[in-house]
């Protein structure tokens, strides 16, 4: 992983606000509705994508969102699996990490759906993960948010620009959106609540049905819910899940009734280890729970995939606190028996970087390369390993490559500045750091950076192709300015 590359992302998030008072005019343009899609009426597919994406860039800027490779590829992989078995699903989904400690998920427009780190470190089965993002993408299939919108709407446009505003506002944090919500739709909060209860009692009924059709066990929803609400049921602040997710006893009821009609046989016997894998990750690296004493512990488990997994956290918990030798004989045993491992594969890149072992590290990401060509942990990695072995060249082509396919990986994009600013190439760097400031929503600082680039191009066609690009990021920052 390129932990001290991520450390240093981490600075480029600059808070952004979040309010939404414009929102209202444009919510009561005249368009027809999509015919046959909820929530049609006030906010289109096509729209809804847009302002996705502008939400997107403003998070990106201001919450601790990780580009952990690893965990992002694991995660990716356990959405679209659920995702493939969604009815209603009109946009490819996205699924990201904020490293926060608080147990929580959410979801909002445009098929954006965000983890916190502390949920993973809370659950006890990839089936409860698995369950939380069900129920979230059932809230994005049923166009949840944007279906209140429209009931708000009813109220008047005042209404409406202060749910929109609250809606943001709660992503980041879920109390303060919904004392907003409360204190400012006084008249309203009944039928918000109302709106609220069947909602989530939607999205639970399909979010079960698509865990169950994914292969998970339907039981991990009301296994996880109902273990959150006796666990914090007398606690002053609960989580913020609650806050957004209320859990009354009847609702758990009704969870653990519609699970246990739709579980088959042996549909909780499943490989985990990927789960396990991360969750030790997490826990260690992230949400700092989790040390080197509390894995030697769970190394003698008598469950085989968690000792596994105690054992590969007890590796990156030795190489962060500098001792890549230990972690490299506690490693060992683990990727002699499963070489390519992507969880293995990048603990190892850093022990072989931290001894400046190029020569293995290249060779080892090279044949993972080989075998696994878009694999986005091993190419990340190998482009990282490369460029501190100075293998410029070699880095800049792997990060552009896979950039075609992800170009919207901050990780990458920061990667190829630093090996563009390594081989001179300045009109590279502004132009790549332009791209990457542009996914924080800091247009006016990209803007000026593809300025810098194009005065650095002597090619008239390049000239042409910034131009042209910063066209386009002036359109997308008067596009932010109407939603703001």
């Amino acid at each position: 992983m390129l932990y001290s590359l991520l450390s240093r992302l981490a600075t480029l998030a600059i808070a952004l606000l979040f309010a939404l008072s414009a929102a209202s005019a444009a919510a009561q343009q005249t368009r027809l509705p999509d015919i046959g899609t909820a929530g049609g009426g006030i906010m289109s597919i096509e729209r809804e994508l847009a302002v996705g994406e502008m939400y997107m860039r403003q998070i990106r800027a201001s919450a601790p969102v990780l580009g952990d490779p690893v965990l992002n590829a694991y995660l990716h992989d356990v959405g679209t699996r659920l995702v493939r078995n969604a009815n209603d699903v009109n946009f490819p989904f996205k699924f990201f990490w904020v490293n926060q400690n608080q147990i929580n998920a959410f979801a909002f427009f445009g098929g954006h759906i965000g983890v916190n780190t502390g949920l993973i470190a809370e659950t006890r089965n990839e089936s409860e993960l698995a369950s939380v993002l069900a129920h979230e993408i059932a809230h994005v299939s049923q166009r949840h948010i944007v279906r209140n919108m429209d009931a708000m709407q009813r109220s008047g446009p005042t209404a409406l620009a202060t749910m929109l505003g609250s809606i943001l506002l709660g992503i980041v944090n879920p109390e303060l959106g919904m004392a907003a919500i409360s204190a400012s739709m006084a008249g309203m909060q009944q039928r918000s609540i109302n709106y609220t209860r069947l909602f989530e009692q939607e999205a639970d009924r399909i979010g079960i049905t698509i865990l169950a059709e994914t292969g998970f066990d339907p039981m991990g929803a009301p296994d996880f819910f109902g273990r959150l609400a006796e666990k914090y049921r007398y606690a002053s602040k609960p989580p913020e899940m609650l806050l957004t997710h209320p859990l009354s006893e009847s609702r758990i009821a009704d969870t653990r009734l519609r699970a246990e009609r739709m579980r088959r046989p042996n549909q909780g016997q499943r490989d985990e280890l990927a789960f396990w894998l991360a969750k030790y990750r997490v826990m260690v690296r992230h949400t700092k729970t989790y040390n080197a004493t509390a894995a030697r512990n769970d190394m003698t488990d008598t469950n085989q995939t968690i000792a596994t997994a105690a054992q590969y956290g007890l590796a990156i918990a030795l190489l962060d606190s500098e001792q890549p030798q230990a972690a490299a004989e506690t490693l060992a045993p683990l990727l002699e028996k499963d070489p390519y491992n992507t969880f293995y594969l990048d603990v190892q890149t850093d022990i072989f970087l931290a001894l400046q072992d190029y020569d293995s590290a290249l060779s080892m990401l090279e044949q993972a390369y080989q075998r696994m060509p878009n694999e986005q942990t091993v190419t990340l990695n190998f482009a990282n390993a490369a460029m501190q072995a100075g293998q410029l060249d070699l880095t800049v082509q792997l990060l552009r490559d896979y950039l075609v396919r992800e170009p919207k990986s901050v990780t990458a994009m920061s990667l190829l500045v630093d090996a563009y600013q390594k081989r001179g190439d300045t009109s590279g760097m502004h132009e790549t750091r332009a791209e990457l400031l542009a996914l924080y929503g800091q247009f006016d600082q990209a803007i000026n950076s593809l300025h810098n680039a194009h005065r650095q191009s002597s090619s008239t066609l390049e000239q042409r192709r910034l131009q042209a690009r910063i066209e386009q990021l002036m359109a997308l920052k008067r596009q932010l300015e109407k939603l703001s």
